[in-house]
């Protein structure tokens, strides 16, 4: 009995040991070197291209594009005995950067720490003309005799970023990615220019600058997918 009960151990023992060795190893999974990236958010559409230098460190070129204008005439009530009024506005947006990004993963593949630095291309563009005589100080004005204002915004050419993403695009075939962050755009520089009884406006520019001061943070946040090349 008890030589049959050593015998029937041994084989267990023998039977177990080939089904370790035989029992496929679970494959690890490599991160792929190159993946192309599509976004869009608050600086526009951004096609991207990351590249995984090291198994927590992946680099991102990233160019950002975005262009909005609009030219429409407004008009105003100027009381019961002058025409209404009437002033023409062309407002042009542009968004725009060309930058490069570093991610860095602490937990390997979800959350990832973003640092880089963007070449900065947004401006603001805006023209008010007059289309209408203008009532001012109970004196009526010509279109020529008020004459026209115009107004440029722009910011820094150099702007560092930081933020946070969430989805690594090298780890996986397709991946859904957002990003959150804000670029130092600096505070915005004004430029007025104006022309006619408007003219004087223009001065105010200074103070419009000082008053926009605190605004040198951009906020950034971008929503898109990837797909691995390899």
């Amino acid at each position: 009995m008890k030589k049959t009960f050593l015998f029937l151990l041994l084989c267990s023992g023998v039977v177990f040991a080939q089904d370790v060795e035989t029992k496929p190893s679970k494959p690890i999974r490599t991160p792929k070197k190159i993946a192309i990236i599509l976004k869009v958010g608050t600086t526009g559409i951004s096609p991207e291209v990351s590249y995984n230098f090291k198994p927590k460190i992946n680099f991102r070129g990233i160019v950002s594009f975005y262009s909005y204008q609009r030219k429409d005439v407004i008009t105003f009530d100027q009381g019961t005995d002058v025409e209404e009024g009437k002033a023409q506005y062309d407002a042009k947006l542009n968004l725009g950067n060309v930058g490069a990004v570093i991610d860095y993963y602490p937990f390997k593949k979800f959350l990832a720490l973003n640092a880089g630095v963007f070449y900065n291309l947004t401006a603001i563009d805006l023209g008010v003309l007059p289309k209408s005589n203008i009532k001012f100080n109970d004196r009526i004005f010509t279109p020529e005799e008020t004459g026209s204002l115009g107004l440029k915004v722009k910011y820094n050419k150099v702007a560092p970023y930081f933020g946070i993403s969430l989805g690594n695009p090298n780890n996986g075939k397709f991946r859904v990615l957002f990003d959150l962050g804000v670029l130092y755009s600096g505070s915005p520089k004004i430029e007025m220019t104006g022309t006619g009884s408007i003219e004087p406006t223009a001065a105010q520019a200074p103070q419009l600058q000082a008053n926009l001061k605190p605004l040198y943070l951009y906020p950034v946040m971008k929503f898109g997918f990837s797909y691995a090349l390899k």
